[in-house]
């Protein structure tokens, strides 16, 4: 998906980050400020909060895994995402916030390389030297889309840039990290029972 793509989110978390967008490359112009919108994809890399079951799947999968727990794989495993490290993220934001080239554009974020669920799966498996029972159930979450991976060509055509962190070796370097902090609890179920009881866990 390039950045000139026609903006449907199916989720209000979707709707807001459009409308921060639109508010930002709408307004700074007026006020003498140049606008640059940066789409982060699925961050993930060390520092990340492993508490928050929010956060993504990568520090879901890691405790559950640490917990010798099962992993709950949605839909069908098959899913994919665009994961990109954030020592690339960070330097896309560095030279989108320093190069004058980059003023009044919208620049995705992002691999440019699509990752199943049980892409992740495996990769974290071999980054952490052991695997526990998986199981493929269905579940998906209301407002969740397929298929998302991000077309980084501006980024690299403006910017000069192009992310150069494969993903298994940012897993590898993530899966470090983890096993140098503590075990988290499980909030990932407790999340999961709280979207059911709302209707948006199918």
């Amino acid at each position: 998906t390039n950045e000139d793509a026609t903006l449907h989110p199916s989720s209000v978390y979707g709707i807001t980050k459009q409308m921060q967008e639109s508010l930002i490359m709408t307004v700074a112009p007026t006020i003498g400020i140049e606008p640059v919108a940066l789409r982060y994809q699925n961050v993930y890399g060390p520092g990340q909060s492993l508490k928050n079951p929010y956060t993504g799947i990568l520090s879901i999968f890691s405790t559950l895994i640490r917990q010798g727990k099962e992993i709950n794989i949605f839909e069908d495993g098959q899913e994919s995402r665009d994961f990109v490290y954030i020592d690339d993220v960070a330097e896309a934001t560095f030279l989108a916030t320093t190069r004058a080239e980059a003023a009044g554009h919208v620049f995705n974020v992002g691999s440019g390389v699509a990752t199943t669920v049980l892409d992740v799966v495996h990769a974290l498996f071999a980054a952490y030297g052991t695997e526990v029972a998986t199981r493929v159930s269905g579940n998906y979450r209301l407002g969740d889309i397929r298929h998302n991976v991000a077309d980084t060509s501006r980024l690299r055509d403006v910017l000069g840039f192009t992310p150069v962190v494969a993903f298994a070796d940012g897993v590898r370097e993530f899966a470090q990290w983890v096993l140098s902090e503590p075990v988290e609890g499980d909030a990932y179920q407790r999340s999961l029972d709280e979207m059911a009881a709302r209707n948006l866990l199918k």
